[in-house]
């Protein structure tokens, strides 16, 4: 009785009775709910507190930001304020996240803010060349493009606005090469096709008019292509039957030196070298290619 009165003071009176066994239990069973109960908020405290715990957060948003998820990383890092670097990997992220989709020209004021973070100059260079690009100021773009060297594809892209400013100002044996250059990057093949088709209609245009000066020089900015190769060799053979007629015609009226210029220039071409030798001889000069002395 005596425990039991330090217990529950005052209630061991007698009449007074123990609560019955199933009473206790009753107690414990609450107990225990409510130890688990306590145990439950003081689990979620401690979680919440970590949560909170900015080195935590911050390690969770670098976790994210190496994993490639930049949407996530960025948003974790905005909520985390001037927390050591916080609000540069942030504007990165962002930058990151749009420079993925595509979105240059929204990618770019955050590149500009972390321009000594990781590639951030390269690629606030990149989407600044896209930038010029798109408002047709081809020939800084090419030039930004090629400041960044080997950058990703800043190679075909420089290329591509090089040819574009070149088309524009009709530097067309420019822009053909560089079209060849930028590959398949954007619509570099399709440019290139047409100029091309332009050039050889213009060219032949230009030998059918009897101009077969000109026509071989743009003939000869094509390449192979299509019968390119034959068109020119039509072209300068026009040229040289032009040319060996005006020896001849020279010859015929005593200008000698003149005429042997022009058959020399025309070696290997019908009897040119010949010729050439002939007047040579009447002149009293060594012929091209032979080093004796006349004689006197």
């Amino acid at each position: 009785m005596a425990c039991f009165q330090k217990a529950y003071p005052g209630k061991c009176s007698p009449g007074n009775v123990l609560p019955k066994i199933g009473t206790a239990r009753r107690l414990g069973c609450g107990g225990h709910k409510t130890l688990r109960l306590v145990g439950c908020l003081m689990l979620a405290a401690l979680l919440c507190a970590c949560s909170s715990n900015p080195a935590t957060a911050y390690n969770r948003a670098i976790t994210a930001f190496a994993a490639g998820n930049y949407a996530d990383a960025a948003a974790a890092f905005d909520k985390l304020g001037d927390y050591q670097q916080a609000a540069t990997y942030a504007a990165y992220a962002h930058g990151l996240t749009l420079y993925d989709q595509g979105d240059f020209a929204a990618a770019e004021p955050y590149f500009e803010k972390t321009q000594d973070f990781m590639y951030g100059k390269q690629r606030y260079l990149y989407c600044h060349a896209y930038r010029l690009a798109a408002a047709e100021n081809f020939a800084e773009a090419a030039k930004t493009y090629q400041s960044l060297g080997e950058f990703e594809d800043a190679p075909a892209r420089a290329a591509y606005c090089a040819a574009r400013d070149a088309e524009a100002k009709k530097d067309y044996e420019t822009a053909l090469f560089d079209y060849a250059d930028a590959g398949t990057y954007a619509d570099a093949a399709t440019r290139l096709d047409n100029l091309q088709t332009q050039v050889y209609e213009h060219a032949k245009e230009l030998k059918a008019s009897g101009d077969y000066e000109q026509a071989l020089k743009w003939f000869g900015l094509l390449g192979d292509y299509f019968d390119t190769q034959a068109q020119a060799m039509e072209c300068k053979n026009y040229l040289r039957d032009q040319q060996y007629d005006q020896a001849d015609a020279y010859e015929s009226q005593g200008e000698l030196k003149q005429a042997y210029d022009i058959f020399s220039g025309l070696s290997g071409y019908r009897d040119a070298d010949a010729r050439a030798n002939e007047l040579a001889t009447k002149l009293g000069i060594a012929p091209e290619g032979d080093d004796s002395v006349p004689a006197a």
